[in-house]
């Protein structure tokens, strides 16, 4: 255990040194993979500051059922009975023509006298909440209420955010095939970085073989040179996202006058920020591996 240990703090130190042998070549590629992870991060972010806020909205699907303007008394009891008893329905509220269009010429400052209508316009209505977003469910329950006799309207309400998280849940979608691309993009740059710095320890490699030490001995200072490639961008990314959030929320709160409400983005969590860097060290990982395998591979068929 303490020979496992000891090896693979011998390649960590290796690692650290050939970083600091070539520190400018290093710190681009810090930059490469922080700037190219920021992408999709950034997507990310504002996706999950937008889903928050749509979550918070109050959404109800709600009905609007408009009757015939020639409805019986008798009728209008019967259909408010219906919805009662029907366990879709979380609530329900009536409002008569008469005070509907008192309620209008009260908003709008009409009278019939001065606007020549000496007729009430508008019809009786229910408006009604489910207690349910199935959109079977809820074209189903309109599909009955249409059959039903005195009714001349039906409106369903709110179906807004219904699509409005939809649209974000493609987004989300189409940001992890963003990201899934990028990380390939990344993989390739670091795997011909280690590739080149193989040659640049061509001599160093053969004796190491000459003396007996394994492939897995030899590959893995390239391995922890890759750790440390994705490491050091993760971090890069992460600063880039903290930069980004506090300019726009400096921006924010100086327009939030003109905009009437207070946006401000809120970054990752802790949780998901060491997911990100988990990501770019396993892309350095990876790419690291594949680069150092073929090269060592390639040198053992020239002898």
């Amino acid at each position: 255990m303490f020979r496992f240990l000891h090896n693979h703090y011998h390649a960590l130190i290796q690692g650290l040194i050939r970083i600091r042998a070539n520190w400018i070549g290093s710190v681009m590629m810090f930059l490469v993979i922080g700037i190219t992870l920021s992408l999709p991060t950034t997507g990310f972010l504002l996706i999950q500051n937008a889903s928050q806020i749509s979550n918070k909205i109050q959404y109800e699907a709600e009905l609007s059922i408009f009757l015939d303007k020639e409805i019986k008394a008798e009728q209008v009891d019967f259909l408010h009975s219906a919805l009662k008893k029907n366990s879709l329905v979380k609530k329900i509220h009536f409002e008569p023509k008469l005070v509907a269009w008192e309620k209008l010429q009260a908003q709008l400052n009409l009278s019939s006298i001065e606007d020549g209508v000496s007729k009430n316009p508008l019809p009786d209505a229910f408006f009604i909440s489910l207690n349910t977003l199935e959109t079977k469910k809820i074209d189903s329950f309109v599909s009955d209420l249409k059959a039903l006799e005195g009714i001349e309207e039906i409106v369903l309400d709110g179906g807004w955010v219904k699509k409005l998280r939809s649209i974000l849940y493609l987004i989300k979608i189409g940001i992890v095939i963003l990201g899934c691309l990028l990380i390939t993009v990344l993989v390739v740059v670091i795997t011909n970085t280690v590739r080149l710095q193989t040659l640049t320890y061509q001599n160093e490699i053969e004796v190491s073989r000459l003396i007996g030490a394994t492939n897995a001995f030899i590959q893995r200072p390239f391995e922890y040179t890759g750790l440390i490639y994705g490491l050091g961008g993760g971090l890069v990314t992460l600063g880039i996202l903290k930069i980004i959030l506090v300019s726009f929320n400096l921006v924010a709160d100086r327009v939030e006058n003109l905009i009437g409400g207070n946006i401000t983005l809120n970054t990752f969590s802790v949780e998901q920020s060491i997911f990100i860097i988990i990501i770019a060290m396993f892309a350095g990982w990876i790419a690291s591996y594949i680069a150092a395998k073929q090269a060592i591979h390639k040198l053992e068929k020239n002898y």
